[in-house]
């Protein structure tokens, strides 16, 4: 009986270790993600403020249609097309604060590449172990959930923010202590069933005493 309490201890331990481990685990993936989101909303503010004074700067310069296709071409990173439209306005490119803006601009692209390229990075780290057994049997019930990736057309990138603002905490703990009572209980199950046992068994053993000093010696 000692044994069999012993080795209840035991697994009960063995499961919340390990609960907890792929808790901290996921917990870890999940706040390198929260660096990197920050990092590349950064990068993606800085580059609309960029972009927001080089609007400014060429409406002063450009017809309607133009501030258009430019914005258009801002909005998809194309370096390329933003310096072609500026061609036809020799003031705007005579214009030092334009021409500045448009190298920090062309900084800022590249760093939100590089930005962008961690973040995946990191949420392909993290949704790869979270959806891998055993981890996904926990992740679930403690709201860890899959991590969309940034593309350049996501307009809801801002969302993001919801997933990672989670506290489960008091669902670790809930847990944790839902499986220690599950686990007491099925101790609690199977010392009965052995307590059970153990009392039938002396029944028989008192009864065939009885029924053995019952028959008369020969």
């Amino acid at each position: 009986m000692a044994e069999f309490l012993f080795l209840v201890l035991i697994i009960a331990i063995v499961v919340v270790v390990w609960t907890i481990k792929t808790y901290n685990s996921l917990q870890f993936l999940m706040q390198e993600i929260r660096e990197s989101y920050a990092n590349l909303q950064a990068a993606l503010k800085k580059r609309e403020q960029i972009n927001g004074q080089m609007i400014d700067i060429a409406s002063k310069y450009m017809e309607h249609e133009q501030l258009m296709q430019l914005q258009v071409a801002q909005k998809q990173g194309d370096m390329k097309q933003i310096r072609y439209l500026a061609q036809d306005f020799p003031e705007l490119r005579a214009n030092e604060t334009y021409q500045k803006l448009m190298e920090q601009l062309e900084s800022a692209e590249n760093e939100i590449l590089e930005k962008r390229e961690n973040y995946n990075n990191r949420v392909k780290r993290y949704n790869a172990y979270r959806s891998a057994f055993p981890a996904v049997l926990i992740a679930a019930k403690l709201s860890f959930d899959n991590v969309d990736y940034y593309n350049v057309d996501d307009e809801k990138f801002d969302m993001q923010a919801a997933k990672f603002a989670k506290d489960d905490s008091e669902a670790l703990k809930k847990m944790i202590s839902s499986g220690a009572q599950s686990v007491g209980d099925a101790a609690g199950r199977a010392m009965k069933q052995i307590n059970k046992g153990v009392s039938e068994a002396k029944k028989m053993i008192h009864k065939e005493n009885e029924e053995g000093a019952e028959k008369p010696s020969e």
